[in-house]
């Protein structure tokens, strides 16, 4: 609560309000109204309403206000009564008009901070081992009731990965692969991302990249994905060659993975990490490596 007048001067309108705080009066109460505080008369309220220990009332509240307010005036009073008044008084006008004060005739210089567009932080690398069969999506990304690890499969990444049209999404073997971890430095949609990683080649990634560093965390450990909540996202090609966006993140004791659309109206919060094969971004960090 700011107070920018005499609170006990009669014409001032909130004067009764305050009136009957600081004197209490026990048919009487602050009441809330559409954000603004009145007086309303109400039934009789038992003195130990406003007394209780520990009670947090509107009465206390303001006198602790009051009391802020009533120490900085005395303190202000002072100095501006003492023998230094008229320094105080001049610095007072400046910082009053918003200008630098008690700067010894020299002026202030006011660090400014480092404005950014980027939406993404390059956190670590991770370096992914090269394997020597055919990846088949619907052997490794399994339930936990059918033995695999997951918790949930989301519709789509069902339709666009696993079963859709009949088949399942394969990938060739790979040979070792570094990833690059992002986090996000605020909320965005997909496309602003893409872009920052440098189109969809840099930011494509595969399912059987994403399963290594799922397997390397089936029990929830610490490791390159976020296993707090929030999610990770890659962006991988499904079975018929589309980019759509996949996202993991570790839920009830086990991988809760979905897709969407690449361009759709859904974004990610800030905090959450996106993978890539490759970015324009550098990192200072050194590579974490994850066994396939």
């Amino acid at each position: 609560m700011t107070c920018t007048t005499n609170l006990l001067d009669r014409s001032n309108p909130y004067f009764t309000t305050y009136f009957n705080l600081l004197t209490y009066k026990p048919n009487r109460c602050i009441v809330a109204n559409r954000g603004r505080l009145t007086t309303t008369c109400i039934r009789q309220l038992p003195e130990s309403t406003f007394k209780r220990k520990g009670k947090l009332t509107m009465n206390t509240m303001l006198r602790k206000a009051l009391r802020k307010y009533n120490r900085l005036r005395r303190k202000l009073d002072k100095v501006l009564l003492g023998n230094d008044g008229d320094e105080y008084e001049a610095e007072l006008e400046k910082f009053l008009a918003r200008r630098p004060c008690w700067t010894n005739g020299q002026v202030a210089q006011v660090t400014q901070p480092k404005l950014t567009s980027s939406i993404l932080k390059l956190v670590s690398t991770i370096v992914v081992n090269a394997t020597t069969g055919k990846f088949v999506a619907k052997d490794k990304f399994k339930l936990k009731k059918d033995g695999g690890i997951c918790s949930y499969l989301g519709g789509n990444f069902r339709a666009w990965f696993l079963n859709g049209d009949g088949k399942t999404k394969t990938e060739d073997p790979i040979t070792k692969q570094t990833l690059r971890c992002h986090q996000l430095r605020q909320s965005s949609v997909n496309c602003p991302i893409i872009t920052e990683l440098g189109g969809e080649a840099k930011a494509e990634t595969t399912l059987s990249e994403l399963s290594s560093l799922m397997e390397k965390q089936k029990y929830g450990e610490s490791g390159p994905l976020l296993v707090n909540g929030y999610t990770n996202i890659f962006y991988v090609r499904d079975q018929n060659g589309m980019l759509r966006t996949v996202d993991v993140d570790w839920y009830d004791l086990g991988w809760c993975v979905g897709a969407s659309s690449v361009g759709g109206p859904d974004g990610w919060f800030g905090g959450c990490q996106v993978f890539s094969r490759n970015s324009v971004l550098e990192s200072s960090e050194s590579s974490a490596p994850a066994q396939a």
